[in-house]
């Protein structure tokens, strides 16, 4: 019989799929032979692609190789070296098949903060004779001495940064709309510990020490009764307040000790204090201001720390929309949510977010309105002039929310460009960007006025303060990165804040140092709760930690 042509066709499609298929599972099979030797350090974490970060504290180093390697060709191919500088004395290698470690001798101990690289050379061959492409360079980064752990380096080269603790006065405690009552005994404790500390040469406070915006809106910020007439009572009464008194106590102790310095950056929250008022509260410490309400600090030349408001549309000094008065919409906001927090209660503080088009400040204001009114069950009467001011800013009389909305929308945009050169803004960024820098983490403002090729002066580290966001980013992120941008976070009570609280930097300057590397770490202060003590105190924490080279 002969065969179906559409049944052998088949049959030779079937045969045909199952060779390719043996093929296929062969290849899959057979192992593909390395075309050079490759090495990776396993134990550690290669930090933005760039390098390695060891614990200063560890005696050895592993490699691991992708083949055996042949131990008769190690010496002379793999050293270990300070930046440059050959560590040969200190150190033996051991090697073990594809294992190859570095160990440190007894008496050598790895300086914290600090930059090495292990070379290995093509000379390198496994026992199949196979060697690496090219001779690689493999930089190695120590971690920095953490704070509170002391050793036989005392030099004072440690930078403390914090900001944003929001203290109120009397009133705001007894009332509870204050941001600052429960994070006082920490606070308390961190600022012992900057005063007994060998290794802390600068304390750097970035602005909100103290706060003047929030009041709920129906009392009176300057309040006879409460002896209380101007801004200079007002911040004398915050630093008299029980929950204050000893923290500020110790501030003046430090900023008059003459060992650790004290600097103050004003915030947005106290843009009305003054040199000449802070100095009467805590004489010798050291004023950063530039602008009014604003100001800045470099303690080295590629170094720069502010609050951060100057680039928030919302809460940056506006001088020029009515005219003898700077308090900008951020202020009535303020007192908006501190009318919530004292009728119903504590909530989260969050952002309140920003719009776009050509009436960005009229969408971001009712958004930012809109949704306060809403998380406190609020029902505020737009047109009533019900935002008592009693001369604060020059205001004597109360004012409307639609009346302060129709004040700062009549010009507040058009006059931006102005308002950014006044300020001191080093490059000048359009309204809508200045209102989304108000509900982000700040990080585009930093990178765009301060690392960028066009900024004026670039800098390495930018440090801000203002977003209530404690965290570290390196610009542009990965292997090239040119800066890194850090925020301190804040110290308000943890139920008022969507993110981690009692956090601040330390910054060591290579200048300072000796080190090739600029080192930023971020902490976060919080009970003892492994010391097994019926009274636990507070101590730092490490949550991350970025360096960059010279």
């Amino acid at each position: 019989m002969n065969p179906n042509p559409f049944v052998t066709f088949l049959l030779i499609i079937s045969l045909f799929s199952q060779l390719i298929l043996q093929q296929s599972c062969k290849k899959k099979e057979d192992p593909v032979e390395p075309l050079y030797l490759t090495v990776n350090i396993p134990r550690l974490i290669k930090m933005n692609e760039s390098y390695y970060s060891l614990k200063y504290q560890e005696r050895s180093i592993e490699l691991d190789f992708n083949q055996e390697i042949d131990s008769l060709t190690i010496k002379g191919n793999i050293s270990f070296s300070d930046d440059g500088d050959s560590l040969n004395p200190q150190y033996s290698i051991i090697s073990s098949g594809r294992k190859v470690i570095l160990a440190f001798q007894p008496d050598f101990i790895l300086q914290p903060g600090w930059r090495y690289q292990i070379t290995i050379k093509t000379g390198l061959r496994s026992a199949s004779g196979m060697a690496l492409p090219s001779d690689t360079e493999i930089e190695i980064r120590t971690t920095t001495l953490q704070l509170g752990i002391e050793n036989e380096n005392t030099t004072r080269s440690s930078i403390i940064c914090i900001s944003d603790i929001h203290m109120g006065d009397q009133r705001s405690a007894s009332m509870k709309y204050c941001w600052f009552t429960k994070n006082d005994a920490a606070l308390d404790s961190l600022l012992g510990m900057v005063m007994t500390s060998p290794h802390v040469r600068q304390l750097v406070i970035l602005g909100d020490l103290f706060d003047e915006w929030v009041v709920p809106y129906h009392l009176a910020p300057f309040d006879s009764m409460a002896g209380i007439h101007n801004s200079r009572d007002y911040f004398r009464s915050i630093a008299n307040s029980d929950v204050n008194k000893d923290i500020i106590s110790k501030l003046r102790t430090i900023a008059a000790g003459g060992v650790v310095q004290l600097i103050y950056v004003p915030g947005n929250h106290d843009m009305l204090l003054t040199q000449a008022i802070l100095q009467e509260i805590i004489p010798s410490i050291i004023w950063q201001g530039d602008s009014p309400g604003l100001g800045h600090y470099s303690p080295v030349e590629e170094m720069v720390m502010e609050h951060g408001h100057r680039y928030d549309f919302f809460n940056c000094p506006q001088p020029l929309s009515n005219q003898g008065h700077m308090l900008p919409p951020g202020y009535f906001v303020s007192r908006l949510q501190a009318e919530g927090l004292m009728k119903h209660g504590r909530s989260d503080l969050k952002e309140t977010g920003a719009a776009t088009g050509h009436v960005e400040f009229l969408t971001a204001w009712i958004a930012a309105m809109t949704y306060l009114q809403i998380h406190f069950s609020l029902t505020v009467a737009g047109d009533s002039a019900n935002i008592r001011m009693t001369g604060i800013d020059g205001y004597s009389t109360s004012l409307s929310y639609n009346g302060v909305r129709e004040m700062y929308a009549a010009n507040i945009e058009d006059k931006w460009p102005a308002t950014e050169t006044v300020n001191g803004v080093p490059v000048a960024m359009p309204v809508l960007m200045a209102i989304l820098d108000g509900s982000m983490d700040l990080s585009l403002a930093a990178s765009y006025e301060y690392m960028q090729s066009a900024a004026p002066k670039r800098y390495k580290i930018v440090a801000f303060g203002h977003t209530h966001n404690p965290m570290l980013k390196v610009y542009p992120p990965g292997k090239h990165y040119t800066g890194i941008y850090a925020n301190t976070g804040s110290w308000v009570d943890a139920e008022l804040s969507s993110k981690p609280v009692r956090t601040f930097l330390v910054i060591k300057p290579a200048a300072w140092t000796g080190s090739a590397l600029d080192v930023v770490s971020l902490y976060q202060y919080n009970l003892d709760s492994g010391s097994g003590e019926p009274n636990p105190g507070f101590i730092p924490v490490l949550i991350s930690e970025e360096s960059i080279g010279l």
